[in-house]
């Protein structure tokens, strides 16, 4: 991990503090049925939690895989926390804490509209390493697989035992280390899988997808590309062929294990964090709360001067030009629209304002 551990407490704490303000409700709702062993997501609004601490937004864009790994394991935390104190007596086994620890994960969306992290056409290499958001059209999916994610291995010389992840840049093959892990001290190399020849413990579900540029975004001329996206858990069969997607994830390489004589193929793929297809509309509710509590507060806090509330919202009206406060109203109220009427001769009255400017 390429984040201090001074750079992991900041952002622990920022983001449990976000959690608790934001999606207590989420996470006792997701964690009443401990028996189901779903994945269960909790959707993270990009832009609110980085209007907390923007120091953790420059943190999840230097190093975004590290940063997600702190909010996934904030997030169990935060159940293992909400379980206990909502029944004590049915919490504390392993069991339930080694579930919630694989089935409850961060899903991060709403990132800010920019070039540096918002995307049209499909990245290229340098975009390797960042979180990006992509939007595009599906044009193919895989059938969804199950994929052994990790195995125990023991060196074969002080029979220490150490858990190997899959590695996601060689296909999710497993890579023993070139030395024993073992704190104590061993200089040995070789070591025995103890899951060989027999059911993989530890699964999870996979697909992968291939969107494309969508042409209406596209300059004319220009031929749309397209590329391979990668889904686990609960994002598999999310989506079919034909969706207009957006995906938020890491851009990431992948090649086949090196053999000798043969060439090394790097293929570019996004590593999905979460996907909203945007024909449905599917998040659209995740959202609408975060949206609803946001408007309610702002207004709730100006409710005895309502008209300095107002005032407020145009100070954010093109704030490069200074002054022109009637103007500025004036503009606000034609964005802001009104609503069509009929009178009692019934006669409909349109709501729309209207405005000309005179120089």
């Amino acid at each position: 991990m390429l984040i201090s551990p001074d750079q992991e407490a900041l952002i622990g704490r920022v983001f449990e503090t976000y959690l608790t303000e934001y999606h207590h409700g989420d996470i006792l709702h997701l964690i009443e049925d401990t028996t189901e062993e779903t994945h269960r997501p909790v959707v993270v609004n990009a832009m609110t939690l980085f209007e907390a601490n923007m120091e953790v937004g420059d943190y999840f864009n230097a190093y975004p895989n590290d940063v997600l790994a702190i909010f996934d394991k904030v997030l169990h935390r935060k159940g293992l926390e909400l379980s206990e104190s909502a029944s004590p007596k049915h919490y504390g086994r392993q069991r339930t804490k080694e579930r919630m620890r694989l089935t409850l994960h961060v899903r991060i969306t709403g990132l800010p509209v920019c070039p540096e992290l918002t995307r049209d056409t499909i990245p290229r290499s340098r975009d390797v390493g960042h979180f990006l958001s992509v939007t595009g059209t599906v044009i193919r999916t895989s059938v969804a697989k199950v994929l052994e994610y990790e195995r125990d291995y023991m060196c074969t010389k002080c029979r220490h035992i150490f858990t190997v992840q899959a590695d996601f840049d060689q296909f999710y093959t497993f890579v023993p280390p070139v030395a024993c892990p073992n704190p104590d001290g061993c200089n040995s190399y070789k070591f025995s899988c103890l899951s060989g020849g027999s059911e993989p413990a530890t699964c999870r579900d996979f697909q992968e997808i291939k969107i494309q540029e969508q042409v209406q975004r596209l300059s004319v001329g220009s031929i749309p590309r397209s590329m391979v996206v990668v889904l686990e858990d609960d994002l598999v069969d999310s989506c079919k062929s034909g969706d207009d997607v957006t995906v938020y994830g890491v851009m990431c390489q992948r090649w086949k294990p090196f053999y000798d004589g043969t060439r090394c193929d790097t293929e570019l793929v996004l590593k999905a964090n979460n996907i909203e297809v945007n024909n449905q509309q599917a998040a659209a509710s995740f959202l609408m709360n975060d949206v609803q509590k946001e408007f309610n507060d702002f207004w709730m806090s100006y409710k005895h001067d309502p008209i300095a509330g107002r005032n407020q919202i145009l100070l954010s009206l093109c704030p490069q030009v200074f002054g022109m406060y009637v103007i500025k109203l004036a503009v606000a109220m034609v964005l802001a629209g009104g609503v069509q009427r009929i009178d009692s001769s019934g006669t409909k009255i349109r709501g729309i304002s209207l405005i000309s400017y005179l120089f």
